[in-house]
């Protein structure tokens, strides 16, 4: 006989289109009201996900948490997911899954006694290629989710194992999703329990339960649900758990085997609300900073306090940007106390390795910590008020000199600023200071003249285009092109933005500076109302080029890109994911971004932008912004005639550097080295 598992479920965002703080009195309400289920219904039972539910549960709720501790005892609550929220999974890096999969475990099994195998995103906007192999390697198995759908990716079967790296793990797609109202309509559940993309051989799977701002099983969804089991003849119906439904579907035969991303859906999340995006990003980088830190310094400090606020913000309507205005502010607020913390903590380790090393100049020392496992050689810089002397050699601590060139300062008032490449060795402190007993000729200028681009030994930027020990990297020169942008905030229904471009910024002006290390060239650029500023830095001893963008924007719903294209023409574009590489061949079709690109031949790091596309055998465009309304969706249209609210109005910056012919793997590790912090403390005797 068929078998069919009912499950009762409540997915819930507790952030959405309110705040936090609506969302914690959801999640207690829901919790509370399905305990009163179970009480009410003997064979009913309950699964939910999100171990920070839980654990507000436990604080706010005690009562209420009692009663799901005796459930789960029972085995008629199913707390899946072992994650602290059910993350965006595009964007977020390796390190956040890792830290919320040790608190979430850490907290099951000393609440519970138990953990489950089953990974639970059903309301997630797309899956990377990578995460089979890091749900595998953190001990999941199984996987339920509802996007893409059916008409946005195909797949041989709604039931499949998920590979990477000859590691899967078993997959259920929704057909039905997670909700299915307060209402049921008992002939039309009649119909979806008879379909057959929810049915496996003789086993199949159906969702129910009011979700979203909360609710759970209703007492008519129980009551109908359970009239039909006792009417049904033909199909065993019966309330079950996600891992009774995978323990019994693992063991059918010839389930088909997929590999790759599962994407296309809400591609507007991978740029939308760029605040966030950055806030997430930045705090991910710091914490793992810290760390690195708190290590070399041989001190102890616990941040699974600070990584459980940036985890909560990976949430799958914070991070991707769905939010609303008020809980975006709540987000970006909470991810700056994150980054704050931690950057103290780091200053006080690095303060502590600091004070072991004897200051040697009079004139005051800089001192940069490199807590990477490996030697890095690259541009650093310094400034200060009075530490530097003019006409002094900078020098390392050994006395040896280090060749310097002053570069524009942060502020122009008595502020100097100083450049220099040099390798610091892995784990370890290098000391620099201007020795007043030499002195050393050089240029004690940084001020930019008229001109239209400027070169380097073999290195050269003239007109938007760069060259690299002579080869030029790019077919055409770099340009910020418009496209217009007709979606709703997630970008539900299509895969790009191929409405047609509105333009290009027009260069206005092209200055340049000339020193020993280093050459700029910065170019001006307009488009409407809106500014930008393009910085191209050629380095004299180093095999890149950095190339920084600030843009002041004041376009509404529309989409900034950063068109490159490559000297040489490419088949697919190899890029950082979480937890490893992935290879993308999609053209026309927004991709989720993390730190490097290779294109080809051509690598880049890149810092601030979170999405791009393939545009064509060629160009490759990066999205640096993309206005929209916050939480906009297509079948709500907006009221224009009063208030609106616009994403990502105003200032962005973003930060390339480009290199020639370079492996994958030295481009994870020169992405290291581009977002090292490199802070600089200053220690005078």
């Amino acid at each position: 006989m068929k078998t069919l598992h009912m499950i009762a479920n409540s997915h819930i965002d507790p952030v959405w289109l309110w705040d936090k703080y609506e969302g914690i009195d959801e999640v207690i309400n829901t919790f509370r009201s399905a305990c009163d289920r179970l009480d009410e219904n003997p064979d009913l039972r309950f699964t939910a996900s999100s171990v920070m539910f839980y654990k507000w549960t436990k604080e706010l709720a005690p009562d209420v948490f009692a009663r799901i501790k005796k459930y789960v005892a029972e085995g008629r609550w199913e707390a899946v997911g072992r994650w602290l929220v059910e993350h965006d999974v595009n964007l977020p890096l390796a390190e956040s899954f890792d830290n919320s999969i040790r608190i979430s475990t850490e907290f099951t099994r000393r609440e519970f006694g138990e953990t489950s195998p089953v990974a639970y995103c059903p309301d997630t906007f797309g899956h990377p290629a990578t995460l089979p192999e890091i749900l595998w390697d953190r001990g999941f198995r199984y996987y339920v989710f509802c996007r893409p759908g059916a008409h946005e990716k195909d797949l041989p079967s709604n039931l499949f194992r998920w590979e990477h790296n000859g590691k899967s793990i078993l997959c259920l797609r929704l057909k039905y999703h997670y909700c299915q109202g307060r209402e049921p309509d008992t002939e039309k559940t009649k119909e979806l329990i008879r379909d057959p993309d929810i049915w496996f051989g003789d086993t199949g799977c159906f969702f129910f339960g009011v979700g979203d701002h909360g609710g759970g099983p209703s007492k008519k969804e129980i009551a109908a649900y359970t009239r039909l089991r006792d009417e049904s003849r033909d199909v065993q119906i019966k309330f079950s758990t996600c891992l009774e439904f995978f323990k019994e579907a693992e063991k059918l035969p010839d389930i088909p085997t997929v590999t790759g991303d599962l994407h296309m859906h809400a591609i507007g999340c991978y740029s939308v609300n760029r605040m966030l995006k950055e806030g997430v990003r930045n705090s991910e980088r710091a914490l793992g900073y810290t760390r690195r830190m708190l290590d070399a310094a041989g001190m102890e400090k616990d941040l699974s306090e600070l990584w459980e606020t940036v985890v909560f913000n990976e949430f799958h309507d914070i991070l991707p940007g769905s939010c609303s205005p008020a809980a975006a502010r709540q987000a970006a607020m909470e991810l700056s106390r994150v980054r704050s913390e931690a950057m103290d903590t780091a200053y006080t380790a690095a303060k502590k390795l600091s004070g072991q090393i004897p200051v040697r100049f009079n004139e005051g020392e800089f001192r940069i910590f490199n807590s990477l496992p490996f030697p890095v050689r690259a541009p650093f810089e310094v400034e200060s008020f009075m530490y530097y002397r003019e006409g002094a050699s900078f020098v390392r601590q050994d006395g040896s000199e280090v060749p310097a060139q002053m570069i524009t300062p942060s502020v122009f008032c008595a502020n100097r600023r100083w450049l220099f490449v040099d390798e610091i060795p892995a784990r370890s402190m290098a000391c620099y200071a201007f020795d007043s007993s030499r002195k050393t000729e050089r240029r004690e200028d940084f001020r930019f003249s008229e001109g239209d681009g400027a070169s380097l030994g073999s290195k050269e930027a003239k007109g938007l285009n760069l060259c690299l020990d002579g080869r030029p990297l790019f077919a055409r020169p770099l340009s910020l092109t418009v496209y217009r942008d007709e979606s709703d905030t997630w970008s539900h229904g299509i895969d790009g933005y191929h409405y047609g471009t509105d333009g290009e910024f027009a260069v206005t002006g092209v200055t340049r500076s000339e020193g020993d290390l280093a050459s700029f060239v910065l170019y001006r650029l307009a488009y409407k109302t809106s500014e930008a500023e393009i910085l191209v830095i050629l380095y004299k001893d180093l095999p890149c080029a950095d190339v920084r963008i600030h843009v002041n924007w004041a376009e509404k719903q529309k989409v900034l890109k950063l068109i490159l294209s490559p000297a040489e023409e490419y088949e697919s574009i190899i890029c950082q994911g979480a937890g490893g590489s992935i290879e993308k061949r999609t053209v026309e079709k927004e991709e989720p971004l993390h730190g490097w690109m290779l294109l080809g031949r051509l690598g880049l790091c890149q810092k601030g932008a979170y999405a791009f596309s393939r545009e064509n055998s060629r160009d490759t465009a990066v999205t640096l912004v993309r206005s929209s309304l916050f939480g906009y969706d297509q079948g709500f249209p907006p009221d224009y005639s009063g208030p609106v609210h616009h994403t990502d109005m105003g200032e962005h910056d973003f930060a390339l550097r480009f290199f020639y012919d370079i492996s994958a793997e030295e481009l994870e590790k020169e992405t290291q080295i581009f977002t090292e912090p490199f802070g600089v403390l200053r220690e005078n005797s």
